[in-house]
């Protein structure tokens, strides 16, 4: 992978820095401090790698979540916490069942997706899920909890430091260390719209000398499923909406599928349709197709015109909605331990480990699978020999998912003279993920039962059930070491440069049970995939304080992968303090980075989706409006010729402490950043596929050569896959802040609003068509997302309040408008002293709603939750 001229865009970045750059810091960054009256501990904080005296010099805007933060926002996992994020701008996946990574949550700062943003431990990488595509994403599902001191978000590009992956930023998770006590919490809690629970029980110990401390943790959570029929706007419906005489699949259903009973017709005339006269029915429901919801789940005949054609019949529809979860559930058991000791006077050694056990269940319905009818079967009328079937008999589809993870990080920290400090680092990150499903349709079995003409039903159910297994891995082992070297003093302080090399492999695998990967079991699909690579890179950095009111600071990288090729990130930054009034501060960074592509998006095999899509071509040649989404059979395959994508970014911004007294203080702060990403690697759906496919057929064209279409029009088969797209994109957001702290005679009152403004969000128009327009105010691409804090102390008394606001939105494809959204958490609790501590709060007050359509009918899964009105109790006890 090539660069553009480092140097020129130096200089030029230069000169609009030195004209007039401005960045920030938002949120005061609180990290680990310890001062004497005259000695200051030097610290180290995410985005760099020197260590200094100072937090006044960090050139990029740095965010920190600390463990209160988290507290009085009533989060109870590392993903709650950074999916409520501002800076998660756009929503991120969630725990779902009915996905391959149904126990998984990521994190996707600025919305540019979550391979995008670096997620670290303690300041270094884990392993990625291999669920995910064996990239670098990680699981933040598996980070323990109350392990968690605080969360340091770099939000700016940073692969200059950290290389792949850090293109909209880094979120560096920091665990507790140098614990002394025992600490035990637990908590309760219960959701009002089902029977669904939460619960969780945490251990801390710790002991410590003027040598060294070993802080220990465990934890357990459980967070029940939600089902699709617990939700008015998930559960399954279906009416006459048009009242035309029939339910049009598709128009008017929700939750419902044309694979119930479906057989294309042998007694088919050809003849003009008439809904009297099967006969001149493509396709048919079979015999005595009844409305039964609350029994077997087939719900009466569904005209098929947005399934196999205008005209063509009916199906009889299966409201696979009345069983199947949503959200999935998750049960996780942690650990951790964090142990140093310092030698001698220069030199320190420390060792800190994970180990995570998860599991996750999801439910879906019955399977879902064409196939030949079952002789005898009553239902199948008119001798058709094939069809598109849900075999209820065998039962749910139960998906349970286990997840481990083990990692482990060793280092020594040496203080060679007193401006000489080396560092050396070992880590051993191992991430299993397997996953059983059972009640899948076997074929191999249903071939069995009419070769030998089984007709005893318990035999012939029990012949075509089988059991499905994906064993994924991915191990990252990781060397890493350096030297700084604090060179000399200039007017601001002292200059110092820092140069490393890192040398880390990724191995990965994502192995499918035989008779999936054969295609031999109904209602699951997939293929194995491998793939291996190493990275070596070189390091650069250097901080020089010109002046004891400016400093400069600057970093180089240079990544050699063995897969795609290497990869040059530099940067340049600025701090400096309004000479006279040192309240102002003025910030600004400059750089390129790049992300690698996936192992899986390299390597993988072709695999088989249902991917949920829209055929507006296929709308318009029936006339349907508005245009309904279904599921389509799609095969989705890799990318060997797959090249690194490359970014660009830019921020300017001030932090201001504007008013500091007895009785309060105030401050605010604000950033400008713009984020540029070339050579995208971009993953081509089935909607972006149906999109092209319209676009060609409108303008006279064959339509797109990746959608095969039947005689009739309907959509047969897409094929998806990966590309590095042609077009350069740009992201540009506004970052405001503002804390406040109040000391009353009634307690003290803290008060902190962090709010995201997008001002551009460019995508291109349709698939292939190179027009770009700018999403920003559109539906899933809100303008707005702000998060606020209240927090209250008087002697033993303590309340909290915490809202989440996303902002209104427009359709692109109608003239319908999306109100804006907001959830409201409170606390209440009290210290008991020697007895500890009682917390009674509820998460969602007001019991809102995801964010819903004219139609009462979800439209972004991930951005708002469903999970409603939560209620709970905590207790804390500390010795």
């Amino acid at each position: 992978m090539s660069k553009k001229n480092v140097m020129h865009d130096a200089v030029r970045y230069a000169l609009c820095i030195s004209t007039g750059a401005l960045a920030l810091n938002m949120g005061v960054v609180t990290a680990q401090e310890d001062e004497e009256a005259n000695e200051v501990e030097e610290i180290l904080v995410t985005g760099s790698r020197i260590t200094r005296s100072t937090l006044n010099t960090i050139s990029q805007e740095t965010i920190v979540i600390s463990a209160d933060d988290m507290k009085i926002q009533g989060d109870i996992s590392v993903a709650d916490a950074l999916r409520t994020s501002n800076l998660n701008s756009l929503g991120s996946f969630r725990e779902s069942s009915g996905n391959g990574a149904q126990s998984n949550a990521t994190i996707d700062l600025r919305g540019v997706g979550a391979g995008r943003t670096l997620v670290m431990v303690n300041g270094r990488r884990v392993a990625g899920s291999p669920s995910l595509g064996g990239g670098g994403t990680v699981n933040l599902n598996m980070i323990p909890f109350s392990a968690v001191d605080r969360i340091e978000i770099v939000a700016d590009g940073a692969s200059a430091i950290y290389g792949s992956d850090a293109v909209a930023g880094v979120v560096n998770i920091i665990l507790k260390r140098d614990y002394d006590g025992f600490k035990l919490s637990g908590r309760f809690g219960d959701r009002d719209r089902d029977n669904g629970e939460e619960e969780s029980l945490s251990m801390l110990f710790g002991a410590s000398s003027d040598r060294g401390s070993v802080t220990f943790g465990l934890e357990y959570d459980k967070r029940d499923a939600i089902f699709d029929a617990d939700r008015e706007f998930t559960k399954a419906t279906y009416s006459d909406l048009d009242g035309d005489g029939d339910i049009t699949g598709y128009a008017e259903t929700n939750g419902v599928s044309f694979y119930g009973f479906t057989v294309i017709n042998p007694q088919y005339n050809g003849q003009a349709f008439d809904r009297n006269d099967s006969n001149t029915w493509l396709v048919y429901p079979g015999a005595d197709c009844q409305d039964d919801p609350t029994g077997t789940g087939f719900v009466g005949k569904m005209r098929s015109d947005l399934v196999f054609g205008p005209d063509t019949g009916y199906y009889c529809g299966y409201a696979y909605a009345l069983v199947s979860a949503n959200r999935a559930s998750l049960e996780r058991t942690n650990s951790w331990v964090s142990a140093e000791y310092e030698i001698n006077d220069s030199l320190d050694v420390y060792l800190d480990a994970i180990i995570s056990d998860n599991e996750s269940f999801g439910r879906y319905a019955p399977p879902a699978a064409p196939g030949p009818t079952i002789p005898g079967d009553p239902r199948n009328d008119v001798g058709a020999s094939s069809g598109y079937f849900r075999w209820v008999d065998i039962g749910t589809r139960d998906n349970i998912v286990n997840d481990t993870l083990i990692d482990i990080n060793t280092g020594l920290k040496w203080d060679v003279t007193d401006n000489v400090r080396v560092d050396m680092n070992y880590s051993h990150s191992e991430y299993r993920s397997s996953s059983v499903g059972m009640y899948y349709l076997s074929y191999g079995g249903l071939e069995y039962n009419i070769a030998y003409g089984i007709d005893d039903f318990d035999t012939f159910v029990a012949n075509i059930k089988t059991t499905t297994h994906n064993d994924d891995r991915q191990l990252l082992t990781r060397w890493s070491g350096g030297v700084q070297w604090d060179m000399f003093e200039m007017a601001g302080g002292t200059a110092a440069v820092y140069l490393g090399a890192e040398y880390y492999e990724i191995k990965y695998q994502a192995l499918v049970d035989a008779q999936s990967e054969a295609g031999l079991v109904g209602g699951s699909a997939g293929n194995s995939a491998r793939g291996y690579r190493d990275v070596t890179a070189y390091m650069a950095e250097g901080i020089f304080p010109v002046l004891d009111w400016l400093e400069i600071s600057a970093a180089f990288r240079a990544d050699d992968y063995s897969d795609f090729g290497n990869a040059t990130s530099p940067r340049l930054g600025m701090s400096m303090a309004v000479p006279g009034y040192e309240q102002l501060r003025l910030r600004a960074s400059w750089g390129e980075g790049f992300r690698a592509p996936d192992l899986s998006d390299l390597y993988g095999a072709t695999a088989f989706s249902a991917s949920g899509g829209t055929d507006f071509w296929g709308c318009e040649q029936t006339g349907q409006s508005p245009c309904p989404s279904r599921q389509f059979d799609t095969y989705i395959g890799s990318n060997p010729n797959l090249d690194a994508e490359e970014s660009e970014s830019l921020s300017f911004g001030v932090d201001w402490d504007f008013w500091e007294g007895d009785m309060a203080t105030w401050s605010a702060s604000a950033t400008w950043i713009q984020l540029t990403l070339k050579n995208t690697i971009d993953y081509v759906s089935a909607q972006d596929l149906l999109n092209q496919d319209a676009t060609s057929r409108n303008s006279g064209g064959p339509g797109s050569p990746y959608v095969t279409r039947t005689a009739t029009g309907s959509v047969e088969r897409i094929d998806a896959g990966f590309v590095n797209g042609s077009l350069e994109v740009e992201r540009e957001a506004l970052d405001l802040g503002i804390n406040a702290s109040f000391d009353t005679a009634f307690g003290v009152l803290n008060a902190r609003w962090m709010g995201t403004q997008y001002l551009t969000y460019e995508s291109e128009e349709t698939y292939g068509s190179g027009t770009i327009y700018d999403a920003t105010g559109t539906l899933g691409f809100p303008e707005w997302r702000w998060n606020a804090q209240i927090n209250w102390t008087w002697n033993n008394f303590f309340a909290n309040v915490a809202m989440d606001y996303i902002g209104e939105s427009d359709s692109r494809v109608g003239d319908e408008s999306y109100d804006s959204w907001d959830q409201l958490n409170a606390s209440v609790g009290y210290n008991l002293g020697q007895w500890g501590q009682i917390t009674v709060g509820a998460n969602n007050i007001t019991d809102e709603d995801p964010l819903l359509n004219d139609f009462g009918s979800e439209v972004d899964e991930y951005q708002y939750p469903k999970v409603g009105r939560v209620a709970y109790v905590q207790y804390t006890i500390e010795f």
